[in-house]
C-alpha cells in the first residue's frame, strides 16, 4: 500500500511539475518575441535614421507647418480654381510627390527587411517602424508593407500586417480605432497624415477590402479576433495631408 501511495505521489508530482513547465511555456513565448521585437524596432529604427536623419522628429512635429491638406486638390474643386499658376504650382508638388515615391520604392522592391518608414496612432500608443514585406520573418521585426501594394505619395493604397498578440503585438488594439481618429506615416521622402474612414472584419479571403481603388490610402490589417487567425480586422484611412521631405527635412509645402 506505501508503495502504490509512493507510486502515486510520484505521478502527481510528474504532473504537476509539467504543468507548471506548461504555465512557464505559454508567459515566456509571448514574452521573448516582444523582446526580438523590441530589439529588431531599436536595430531598424537606427538604419532608418542613418537614411534620413530628420524622421527623429514624430510626424505631428514635422507636419505642424507647411502640411498640404490634399483635399484641395478635390476634382470637383479643381473645376472652380482661377488661379492658374496656383494650380499649376498645386499640380507640380503631387508629380513631385509621386515621383519621389516611385524612387523610393524602386530602392526598396524586393528587399524583404527594409525599414520604410515610421507609422504612428496616437489614439493607441502605437510609434513603430515598418519593414518592406510579410514574410514570417519580416512580421518577427515589425509590420510589414505589403510588396504588392504601393508606398504613400503613389495615388494607391498602402497596406501594412502586423502582429496582434506576439511580437510586440503593434496592433494589439487596432480595434479600438474609430472614424475621424488619425494615422501618420514619416517616410524618408515624405510624411503623410490619414483620417480613418472605416473599420471593417473579415475572412481571410476577403482580400477587395484592400483593392486599389484609385484613392490615396492606408489599409492595417491584424488576425482577429485575439489569439485567433480565424478573421482579419481591418482599419481604413484616406490622405488628409502631406508635407514633402528630404532625408527627413521639409523642402516644399503650401
Amino acid at each position: 500500500m506505501k508503495q502504490r501511495s509512493r507510486g502515486k505521489r510520484g505521478w502527481k508530482k510528474i504532473v504537476s511539475n509539467l504543468l507548471i513547465l506548461g504555465g512557464l511555456l505559454v508567459i515566456a513565448y509571448p514574452a521573448g518575441t516582444w523582446g526580438i521585437t523590441w530589439w529588431e524596432q531599436r536595430a531598424l529604427e537606427r538604419e532608418l535614421l542613418e537614411a534620413a536623419p530628420g524622421l527623429d522628429e514624430s510626424p505631428a512635429e514635422l507636419l505642424q507647418t507647411g502640411m498640404v491638406v490634399v483635399d484641395k486638390f478635390d476634382q470637383d474643386e479643381k473645376q472652380q480654381v482661377l488661379d492658374a499658376a496656383r494650380e499649376a504650382e498645386r499640380r507640380a508638388v503631387m508629380e513631385d510627390l509621386a515621383r519621389r515615391a516611385q524612387e523610393f520604392a524602386e530602392s526598396s522592391n524586393g528587399k524583404g527587411g527594409t525599414p520604410l518608414g515610421r507609422l504612428v496612432i496616437p489614439k493607441i500608443g502605437v510609434d513603430v517602424i515598418v519593414i518592406e514585406g510579410t514574410g514570417r520573418g519580416d512580421l518577427r521585426e515589425g509590420p510589414g508593407h505589403w510588396p504588392e501594394t504601393p508606398l504613400p505619395g503613389a495615388s494607391g493604397n498602402f497596406v501594412i500586417s502586423g502582429h496582434r498578440t506576439t511580437y510586440g503585438a503593434p496592433f494589439f488594439n487596432l480595434d479600438k480605432l474609430e472614424p475621424g481618429d488619425t494615422i501618420e506615416f514619416a517616410a524618408p521622402y515624405a510624411v503623410f497624415r490619414y483620417k480613418i474612414t472605416r473599420v471593417v472584419i473579415v475572412l481571410p479571403h476577403e482580400v477587395d477590402t484592400v483593392k486599389q481603388r484609385g484613392v490615396e490610402e492606408i489599409s492595417l490589417a491584424t488576425c482577429h479576433p485575439i489569439y485567433s487567425a480565424e478573421q482579419r480586422l481591418v482599419v481604413q484611412a484616406e490622405i488628409e495631408g502631406f508635407k514633402i521631405l528630404d532625408g527627413g527635412v521639409a523642402v516644399s509645402g503650401l
